[in-house]
């Protein structure tokens, strides 16, 4: 069981992963190996968030 710490630390990595997902995609509408990077990044991060906090 992650502590209150190991928590909020997941759910800023998750906002962090999230905000560069969308400064790389308001670069472009194309998708590219930046976007595809940002995108795994989120979806790594997501695994420790609970979905109602997503």
């Amino acid at each position: 069981m992650p502590s209150k710490d190991e928590k909020r630390a997941a759910i800023q990595q998750h906002q962090a992963a999230r905000r560069h997902l969308e400064q790389v995609s308001s670069k472009t509408k194309d998708v590219n190996d930046e976007y595809l990077a940002a995108n795994r990044a989120v979806i790594a991060a997501e695994k420790n968030v609970p979905w109602y906090r997503r």
